[in-house]
């Protein structure tokens, strides 16, 4: 009996300990709104007038779940389907993004979103060399190249209405997004054409590694311009981890048009006639159409988004 008073006095001390600890943040008056304060006094909430700058905290939180475990290949947490469909006019749009807020009031604040991600990459495979006597014993190789070029701009602008009065805020709204996006990829190749070779060894997947005797192949190509424009309506959730400063997600429910545009494609081949390689162009259109139009729930970004209110 003794031992059981002594276990129920040491639980119940712990549990005062950890109350204690959980509830350093009270309201700053009784029923006051939007209005929320540490045990040093500071105000946790965002308040009328304050600017916000918001990142991706995916990459952030990735390195935690490695540092902790040692597995370098922790996947991180997303605020909804990160590989469902997002609103297909407004596309795959990934990577990172600012977004900012300024608060009009302490429940309304007025958001825009910014975007710009370009990257190159150039991929390479190794190839039989052509020769008039090869040797099987000793074979020679030459290296093709596709380098591949691409580009998403996205803007939006909106605004958000907020709840509640602890460290957990809710916000609802709508925005007006805007972007373009494209690709184009060019190809140089170890093997030349000649009178003697009309027929090369010449990748046929950069990816895989995989190649074949060809005598027309890719020389350059573009997807076109693809312009993406809609309206979204949002919902979100924000937790104040520290005073001005929270981890959040949210979801949409998008109506988005795009328009696929004008791309090319460039092959070339040897000509005999004039005793040359070749380019033969064409005009093409992206496999997505030339338009779209279509309703759907999405989530830009997929991500854990960390905001700063200052």
């Amino acid at each position: 009996m003794k031992r059981t008073t002594i276990l129920c006095t040491a639980m119940l001390m712990a549990g005062t300990v950890s109350m204690a600890q959980t509830t350093d943040m009270q309201p700053a008056e009784q029923g006051a709104a939007h209005s929320y304060v540490s045990k040093n006094n500071h105000e946790v909430l965002p308040q009328a007038k304050d600017w916000a700058l918001g990142i991706s905290a995916t990459g952030f939180l990735s390195w935690i779940g490695n540092a902790m475990n040692g597995n370098t290949m922790n996947s991180t947490p997303v605020f909804g389907n990160a590989n469902g469909p997002d609103a297909f006019a407004i596309g795959n749009i990934s990577g990172v993004a600012l977004s900012g807020k300024y608060m009009k009031t302490a429940t309304f604040a007025y958001r825009g979103r910014f975007q710009v991600n370009a990257g190159q990459n150039t991929y390479r495979n190794m190839v039989l060399k052509s020769l008039p006597t090869p040797d099987p014993l000793n074979p020679e190789a030459v290296e093709d190249n596709m380098t591949s070029n691409s580009y998403v701009v996205l803007l939006s602008g909106g605004f958000e209405k907020r709840r509640g009065t602890g460290r957990v805020q809710g916000f609802y709204g709508a925005e007006a997004l805007v972007g373009v996006a494209g690709m184009n990829r060019s190809y140089t190749y170890g093997n030349k054409f000649s009178d003697e070779f009309t027929s090369v060894a010449t990748t046929t997947d950069f990816i895989n590694g995989s190649s074949t005797m060809m005598d027309i192949r890719n020389h350059a190509s573009s997807t076109g311009a693809s312009f993406l424009a809609g309206v979204r309506g949002i919902c979100g959730v924000e937790y104040f981890i520290a005073p001005k400063m929270s981890l959040g997600g949210e979801i949409g429910y998008t109506l988005g048009f795009s328009t696929a545009g004008k791309g090319f494609t460039t092959l070339e081949t040897w000509s005999a006639a004039e005793a040359k390689t070749v380019t033969i162009n064409s005009d093409n259109y992206t496999s997505g159409g030339l338009r779209s139009m279509g309703i759907g729930l999405d989530n830009v970004n997929a991500g854990i988004n960390l905001h700063f209110y200052f």
